[in-house]
């Protein structure tokens, strides 16, 4: 584990897998937005010094360098912020930002302060000028759970085309609920935005998940689209929950694209668990809960369009369109699927396909 008193320390597993999620995503989100928008905001809130103790790119960096690589795609200015309170953690990132070749139309922002105060006073600009607000990525990754108030990220969310990728390191947060010292409950208290969190330490059950299923619950008062991924290593236990929220259908799919990419790391696996009833490893990617789950949606209710699956698909499951393709192939040889001969442009369909206009019904 790392020391949070050294400047640098060793990288982790479970961090480099986190961080090829980081990478792939903004592979996405960059071509995606920076075509079209003046100004981008990516915010690092806990960023680090830049590296690790071998020389493997921190979190800033691979941001920066995902940036570098789609500068083609990126018209208008993007603005990097990097909130550090440490100042030996600032001198070494500002000393590997150095090294780069960074393009004109990149600002970035190293900022030596809490990231709580420094989100909130860019989210006041923000509001004092509501129809200048940039699409905005925030990673808040934290050591522990000090310093990432609910209420800070509602106020993201409430803006138009910002999303969150936040690391909630539920079992610390766990170990803490019944602390003598109400500062330390207090940190809990702010990170969930509810009292209930720490009536937690006297429920049934499991702490860790009644904790992860209160954030996902408030997280979905402000989002749309909400995930949350279990990274567990080799013994399944978890390490901690990756959640995504977002209000755009579009970032929400490019997040689970980005999931499905990521190497494996061996030791390591991936889970989403956002639906318990539909828990998913990204390392067996069976397609059966998807097959079942998608008749228990659509039976009885007569034709469907593949377009209206998908989209129901991408939007409420770990799924992407592959994965339904074959959860379909699966329910026609099972014979609890009926396809139209004729497409709905008129077309016949070539069986065991499903072309976009497609119609289905489910038996």
């Amino acid at each position: 584990m790392a020391v949070l008193n050294d400047t640098l320390w060793p990288i982790e597993r479970h961090t480099a897998a986190k961080h090829e999620i980081l990478r792939k995503y903004l592979d996405a989100w960059l071509p995606i937005l920076g075509m079209y928008n003046k100004r981008l905001l990516y915010i690092d809130g806990f960023a680090g010094p830049g590296e690790y103790t071998g020389g493997e790119p921190g979190s800033p960096i691979i941001a920066l360098e995902a940036a570098i690589a789609h500068v083609g795609s990126i018209s208008g200015e993007l603005i990097l912020m990097f909130v550090e309170e440490r100042a030996d953690r600032v001198a070494h990132l500002n000393s590997c930002i150095a090294k780069l070749r960074v393009p004109p139309n990149f600002k970035i922002l190293v900022a030596q302060s809490n990231f709580a105060q420094r989100a909130t006073k860019a989210l006041d600009k923000m509001d004092g000028d509501p129809t200048n607000v940039p699409p905005t990525f925030a990673l808040i990754d934290p050591f522990g759970f000090a310093g990432i108030p609910y209420e800070l990220i509602n106020r993201l969310l409430a803006k138009d085309k910002c999303e969150v990728l936040i690391n909630l390191m539920v079992d610390h947060i766990n170990r803490f609920l019944t602390h003598p010292h109400d500062e330390v409950r207090r940190h809990i208290t702010d990170a969930f935005g509810t009292e209930e969190a720490l009536k937690i330490a006297f429920g049934p059950g499991s702490r860790a998940e009644a904790l992860r299923d209160l954030y996902q619950r408030q997280l979905q008062k402000a989002a749309r689209f909400v995930r949350y991924f279990d990274i567990r290593d080799s013994d399944h236990r978890t390490i901690y929950y990756l959640f995504f929220a977002s209000n755009n259908r579009l970032g929400h799919l490019k997040m689970k694209e980005a999931m499905w990419k990521v190497d494996r790391f061996g030791e390591f696996r991936f889970s989403d668990a956002t639906d318990p009833n539909q828990r998913l490893l990204f390392d067996a990617p069976a397609t059966a809960p998807l097959a079942e789950e998608l008749s228990q949606t659509f039976r009885g209710m007569g034709q469907q369009s593949l377009e209206d699956i998908e989209s129901h698909v991408e939007d409420n499951t770990a799924y992407l369109g592959k994965h339904m393709r074959a959860a379909l192939q699966q329910l026609e040889t099972e014979r609890r699927l009926q396809v139209a001969e004729l497409k709905s442009d008129g077309k016949k369909r070539r069986t065991g396909t499903f072309p976009k206009a497609t119609l289905v019904t489910f038996l």
